[in-house]
């Protein structure tokens, strides 16, 4: 339950500090005047997201703080480890929006959590209805959620989703294979020309460097020759010859070198130099007898490189790529070759996944069958209780057609969520056929089945506080009479706040807070007040007619003596 707010500047809201207490408690005043703003701050305090805009202007961050009462709750797992104070819980929820785009802080009771964490805990706390849920009536699809939730379906359908989602993937499978198969007889020929074709030029890795090489040898033969050749004759054939210069140096320095061994040294890198300038002499005599010019050869290299540079061209710019594509293409025809088998494969894991995903479905909707005659009783039940003398309520559950599904298996047709369809229907009178509730509900024949759901689903999850934002949308007169002492029927059972317009619904306020905006300073506030008894009739009064006159006083202490009725 609910039982503080505090608000400061968070919008056009400066400050306001709001208790609230067990029943019904109404938020009433003029159109702007700041309860929808009053509904925001307590959303964040749920789990909604915050925004700098939501900042009042001129300021650097606004504040939102909440104090529940966890006494009597359903358990919540999120809070499990928190202790108890003389069996009383009490939980802090405080929210910080700074401005600049920073990030919103959360802390529960002083400690740091996540949005996420509170969103669960929010959800636990408090179920909030506003005028679009009543507007998601009219969408069948929502039908189906609403029926889900009621029976518990959350688990249930989170592991089908899973299976759903693991069909899914084997289909895409079983779909490539398919057009793989279709177009088999043309892949397998061209990967076949491939491998032919590359396994018929015999690659090697680094031929076409090697080749290369060779080629520029040959085609400068004669060069390469008559350089070595001259280089010999210089190194050791011609006269002067350099091994005959170094040969007298050696002569000379043998004799000197026996009178001082200090040339020793010496003497030894002189032999050693005409040893190698002897052995450079026979290796370019020996290198110009093999150089000579090879046409025929050279044509052959010419040929095959210009067979490398067209394979490489074609099968990625390199001859290591034209390998790899080889072998690609060898891997390549043993898949499509064996392409039967595989498939046959995928074919058994796809219907072993439908029969389990088949089977699934059919568990959610014998549960969806059992929750819908079950909710179907109970609605009619809260309906009577809301002025519909003879209603009947139908959640009729149907079958989901083949062009609405993923998958069709044993005849079933497979979505998403099942094989059903959901659909409400109503008879709001005696003798009247139920039909679909989008075709013939009214705005408050809406509205009344929307809070007999909203009480039946917090009745079920045991959540504390109820808050009806603006249900009197599309009502008024004695239905807006029957919706206000429902909600006061309710609240015997769980917390209720109100944003309304209507004094009818106002009048079996426990509590009656008013908001208004006032101007000051060139600057726009809201100011939270609540009303003590004594002040009830003429805010009441205000709603009945905009400007209060004692006719309108008379029939706002008439409302509030029929509520206490």
């Amino acid at each position: 339950m609910l039982l503080e707010l505090h608000i400061r500047n968070f919008a056009i809201i400066e400050e306001a500090n709001l208790e609230f207490g067990a029943g019904l408690n109404v938020l009433s005043g003029e159109t702007g005047a700041g309860k929808t703003i009053i509904l925001s701050a307590l959303g964040l305090l749920l789990g909604s997201r915050a925004s700098p805009d939501m900042i009042r202007a001129g300021e650097k961050e606004a504040v939102v703080e909440g104090l529940f009462e966890l006494e009597g709750e359903a358990a919540i797992p999120e809070l499990a480890a928190r202790k108890s104070d003389g069996g009383r819980r009490e939980l802090l929820v405080r929210r910080v929006i700074a401005e600049g785009g920073g990030r919103s802080r959360v802390t529960i009771d002083g400690e740091l959590a996540t949005v996420q964490s509170l969103g669960k805990i929010g959800a636990s706390l408090v179920q909030v209805y506003g005028q679009h849920e009543q507007h998601s009536l009219l969408r069948a699809e929502s039908h189906r959620e609403i029926l889900d939730r009621y029976a518990n379906l959350d688990d249930e359908l989170a592991s089908y989703r899973e299976r759903f989602a693991h069909a899914e993937g084997i289909q895409s499978r079983l779909q490539e294979l398919n057009r793989r198969e279709r177009e088999r007889a043309d892949l397998l020929e061209l990967a076949r020309f491939r491998t032919t074709e590359l396994e018929r030029a015999g690659l090697v890795a680094g031929e076409d460097e090697a080749l290369s090489q060779e080629r520029t040898v040959l085609a400068n033969a004669s060069k390469l020759a008559s350089a070595a050749l001259e280089a010999e004759q210089a190194l050791y054939g011609a006269d002067g010859a350099a091994s005959d210069t170094v040969s007298r140096a050696e002569a000379r320095l043998v004799d000197a070198a026996a009178l001082d061994p200090k040339l020793g040294d010496a003497l030894e890198m002189i032999k050693s130099a005409r040893a190698n300038l002897e052995e450079a002499a026979r290796a370019l005599a020996a290198y110009a007898s093999k150089v000579e010019a090879d046409p025929a050869r050279l044509e052959e290299i010419d040929n095959r490189l210009q067979e490398l540079t067209r394979l490489k061209r074609k099968y990625g710019g390199s001859l290591d790529s034209a390998i790899e594509t080889l072998e690609r293409s060898r891997a390549e025809i043993c898949e499509l070759e064996g392409i039967g088998e595989s498939k046959a494969q995928v074919e058994a894991a796809m219907a072993a996944a439908l029969d389990q995903l088949a089977a699934h479905a059919n568990k959610l909707s014998s549960i969806r069958k059992r929750a819908a005659a079950d909710l179907g009783r109970k609605m009619e039940t809260e309906l009577k209780s809301l002025g519909m003398r003879t209603p009947g309520f139908e959640p009729r559950v149907g079958a989901l057609a083949p062009d609405e599904a993923g998958f069709v298996h044993g005849g079933a047709a497979l979505g998403p969520f099942g094989i059903d369809t959901v659909e409400f229907h109503l008879s709001p009178n005696v003798g009247q056929p139920a039909m679909p509730l989008l075709r013939i509900a009214s705005g408050g024949e809406l509205s009344r089945v929307m809070l007999a759901l909203k009480r039946l689903e917090a009745q079920r999850r045991g959540v504390a506080t109820m808050i009806f934002d603006e249900v009197d949308a599309g009502i008024g007169g004695a239905v807006a009479q029957v919706v206000g002492r429902k909600l006061k029927q309710l609240s015997h059972f769980h917390q209720i706040l109100c944003v309304t317009h209507l004094a009818q619904i106002a009048a079996y306020a426990d509590r009656h807070l008013t908001v208004e905006k006032e101007e000051r300073r060139s600057s726009t506030r809201s100011r939270v007040t609540v009303l003590e008894p004594g002040d009830r009739a003429e805010e009441i009064a205000r709603m009945l007619g905009g400007e209060v006159s004692d006719k309108f006083r008379r029939a706002a202490r008439e409302l509030l003596e029929r509520a206490r009725e």
